[in-house]
Parts: structure tokens; sequence; C-alpha cells
């Protein structure tokens, strides 16, 4: 059951100018060589949260109910993900304990961390309701220029609190939808939308395979895929949500956009690009040899403060989009992920100025199946 108590109900369809070969006419009427993103916000989850929280007490029954909502149910889900002993039935003992005690010295809802952020939360939900209509227009012409072909898409945005990740998709969603955790964001509404932009863009990659049954069901299993098709279809999914929302070109100084910003710029002086390069081939030698696992890979690149795989990943996408030009991203996600990487190395046979990949990564990658 969706919870529907209070979403944001204002929606505005934006007419982007999107490539005109890439964009099927949908049922309405359009001007030529323009597709429509919807977006559409519920803050039903976070709201929820945050009211359970300050509660003295829960029967068990009021505690389960909450797993009715869509986005808490979610943030419970992909909590899962990460700590396998999260569960919903976890979630509700947790929930019950919490709100009597009102601490939280283990478990990874980070219940504590939304009971003291609480305040900060309503007021994001207050500001973003009230800016709405000027953060879509700001975050589809942000997305715009790397947009992948999808047609018209409707995107349902949950915004949630509680949990491990700051924003997510699930692989297997029925629903195209994102969620976005506001208890991470200190407040800062600018910081948001920064994390907003990168996951609606995660969004689109899903809605562009829509009609590709390979890509499809190469996404339903990508949990059970080899470790080696599993890291360089990431890089892509990443890299290229890195690209499109650079955090260099965020508005705000606030302490969560300047957080997003930050990394930026570490992650791209010389001496890290190098860094994160090599730290991507000793990966792939790893698993190529036996001697890691996807887990340890995942935390090695795509977890912490720096995530240095996101910006191989966007060095990647970033070169090829300015040597093919920005319709490169069309079609790049109904393509296999090692097709992205196959494009990389020609190109950077071609442009000595580009970081390279080691000759062992290379043959390790061209060695895995250049189709689905």
């Amino acid at each position: 059951m969706v919870e529907t108590r209070n979403p944001s109900r204002r929606r505005v369809l934006l007419a982007i100018a999107l490539f005109a070969a890439a964009c099927s006419p949908p049922a309405r009427s359009r001007a030529p060589g323009t597709s429509l993103i919807e977006l559409v916000f519920d803050y039903t989850a976070a709201e929820r949260m945050i009211e359970a929280v300050d509660r003295k007490a829960l029967t068990q029954a009021e505690a389960a109910a909450l797993l009715e909502n869509r986005g808490i149910a979610a943030m419970v889900k992909k909590t899962g993900v990460f700590s396998p002993t999260s569960t919903p039935q976890s979630f509700v003992a947790d929930m019950q304990s919490f709100v009597v005690a009102k601490r939280y010295p283990k478990g990874d809802f980070a219940l504590d961390w939304v009971y003291k952020n609480r305040g900060q939360v309503r007021g994001l939900v207050k500001g973003l309701r009230a800016n709405e209509e000027a953060m879509r227009s700001r975050i589809v012409e942000r997305v715009l220029p790397y947009a992948p072909r999808t047609g018209p898409v409707t995107i349902k945005v949950y915004f949630v609190a509680g949990g491990m990740s700051d924003g997510f998709v699930l692989d297997d969603d029925p629903e195209l939808a994102l969620f976005v955790a506001l208890d991470k964001a200190q407040g800062d509404r600018d910081g948001v939308e920064q994390n907003l932009t990168h996951e609606i863009y995660h969004a689109l990659q899903k809605a562009s395979v829509a009609n590709t049954p390979e890509a499809l069901r190469f996404a339903a299993t990508i949990d059970s895929q080899p470790a080696l098709q599993r890291l360089v279809a990431t890089t892509l999914w990443e890299g290229t949500a890195n690209l499109a929302a650079d955090a260099r070109e965020s508005r705000g100084r606030g302490s969560y956009a300047s957080m997003w910003r930050k990394r930026y710029l570490r992650n791209l002086t010389p001496e890290r690009r190098r860094e994160n390069f090599r730290l991507f081939d000793s990966v792939v030698a790893g698993l190529d040899q036996g001697k890691t696992d996807w887990e340890s890979t995942y935390r090695s690149g795509f977890m912490g403060e720096d995530s240095g795989f996101y910006f191989v990943g966007m060095e990647m996408a970033g070169a090829l989009v300015s040597a093919r030009g920005r319709p490169y991203c069309e079609e790049l996600f109904v393509r296999p992920p090692t097709q992205f990487f196959r494009d990389y190395f020609a190109l950077s046979d071609a442009d000595s100025s580009l970081q390279r990949l080691s000759p062992d990564t290379r043959r390790v990658i061209e060695g895995l199946p250049a189709t689905w």
C-alpha cells in the first residue's frame, strides 16, 4: 500500500529540448524535438518518520504501519542491502525501542540521527514545498545536456528520513522512482537539490532501457552478475550521473552543498585523478586473480567520503562526450557497459592527454562479453 496522505500534488510538465531523433512522440500534442519530464514530489515518508521518532511510545501495530508508506519501506529495503540484519521486522522492533529510550546504540536505520535532525527535516520539507517549481526547472536544465533517450517520463521523488543512503534508486522497482534522505542534509536545501539531481539522472538511465529487454534483464540480475561485470556497469552508471550532476555547478554555499562540491574538487586534482585510475587498475587485477570480491570492490571505489570510481567513470564519460558530442549519451545505457570502456580505450589511444587504464585492465575488460 502506498501512503498518500498529503503528498505534493503540484505537477509541472517541463518541456525540454531533447534531441529530435531521440524522442518518440507522446500522446499529447507538443512541438517537434521536445520531450516531457514530469517530477512528482512526495514528502510523507520524511514527515511520518519525524513524527514517529518524536512519540513516547509505539505499539507493534503502529510501528509496522509505518512500512505501509512507500518511502519508508524503500528506505528499510535499501538499508538491508548494506546491512543484511536490518529487516522490516528489526525496523519495527527498533522503532518501538527507540521512542521509549531515545537512544539507538546499534543498528543502521539511523533513528537517532532522524531524531536529532527532526527540526532540520521539518524546515526542509517546508522550504522544498515552497520552491518546487524553480527547483524542477534548474534540475532539468542541468541533466538535459546528458539526457539519454527516454521519451516522456514521470519520475516520482520520495523524500525520506533514516537509513544509510543519502539517495538511491531501487533496481527492481516497477515504478520510476527515487528516494532522497533529508536527515543527511544538515538543513541545506541547495545540497538536497544537488543530491536530487544525481538521483534523477539515475532514474533517466533506468527509463532509457525500458524497451531494451537485454538491458532490463542485465539490470534486474545485477546482484548475480560476475564482479567484473558489476564493476564496469556501476562505474558507467555512477560516473555518468556524476557528470550530469557536477557539484561544481551547484548553487548555494551551505554545508551539504559544500560537502558535495569539495568531493569533486578533491577528486579532480591531477594527483587524485591518477590515484583513482591506479586504484581501479588494482581492483580489476584483484578481481581477475580471484584475490578480492564485489563487497571489497564496492567499499574501495563506491563508498566513503571520496568514492573514487564515481570520478573514474565521470572522467571517461566526460572525455567521450567531449569527443563525440552530447548525443553520445542517447544510446549509452542500451549498449553493454563493456562497450563504454572499449570506446574509452580507443579514445585514450588517440589522445595522450587522457588518463589511461593499464594494459592489464584493458586486457581483462576486453575479455569480458561484448554483448549483454
